[in-house]
């Protein structure tokens, strides 16, 4: 007479469902690593070049004094500022740099170039380092995250690329790990930036310059740019407020 004794091997059963996911969120941690190695890597180069001290005025301008016996300036600038998008490093000071070198319009255009060129290769740098397996990472959220990147992700990095409150890199990497299009992202960027570029390059000269009342006048630039960024952010609403009205 014979008893039952339930499944032969029951761990197995565990060990075949548990391992993938295990497997998963090791390369998902891995490939994060990888990916914040490459930017710290990155911001220990830039120091060593100097990049951080040009948050200080009189180092900014003595390297723009250094800048404008560059050959080919106007590209290396434009790579430059690209670069220091890409890898997530400080850019502003290349923004104050191109209204000083190039003036105002060839400034905005430089300016505007290098950083949508910057913001598009963080973007695949990102997506192409780490984006699936550190999305892994976000469980199930991941698909409520998805979701949310295809219906308001055009909208959204417009909304925050013209109202800054999510810092550009961050926001630069964000969008390509939660799944935000390509076409979307690099629309929203590239139109996004305009406003607040236009403004920074505008007054870089005001806020490089060592007069007398200099800093009240940057303080009273700043405060008349911050207005400017809020009334463009109602433009895309009022757009299609309008456009619903016409299709009614």
């Amino acid at each position: 007479m014979s008893t039952y004794r339930g499944p032969p091997h029951p761990i197995r059963t565990s060990d075949h469902t548990t391992r993938p996911v295990s497997a998963s969120r090791r390369s998902a941690v891995g490939k994060l690593a990888i990916f914040l190695l490459v930017l710290a890597v990155a911001g220990l180069f830039a120091w060593k070049l100097g990049l951080f001290a040009l948050a200080d005025r009189a180092a900014l301008l003595a390297a723009i004094r250094r800048a404008r016996t560059t050959r080919l300036l106007a590209p290396a600038f434009v790579v430059a500022y690209a670069a220091a998008v890409t890898f997530g490093l400080p850019a502003s000071a290349f923004t104050l740099a191109g209204g000083a070198l190039f003036g105002f319009w060839r400034g905005l255009f430089f300016n505007w170039l290098g950083a949508t060129l910057g913001a598009t290769l963080a973007y695949l740098f990102a997506g192409a380092l780490c984006r699936d397996e550190c999305r892994a990472l976000l469980g199930h959220r991941a698909e409520a995250l998805a979701r949310v990147a295809a219906r308001h992700g055009r909208r959204g990095t417009l909304h925050l690329r013209l109202i800054p409150v999510v810092p550009f890199a961050l926001l630069n990497y964000g969008a390509a790990l939660v799944g935000v299009r390509r076409r979307d992202y690099l629309v929203a960027t590239a139109l996004g930036i305009i406003p607040g570029t236009a403004v920074y390059t505008y007054f870089a000269d005001s806020l490089l310059q060592g007069a007398a009342g200099a800093g009240r006048h940057a303080l009273l630039n700043a405060a008349l740019a911050g207005a400017l960024l809020i009334v463009f952010s109602f433009v895309p609403t009022l757009i299609q407020r309008l456009a619903r009205r016409q299709g009614t």
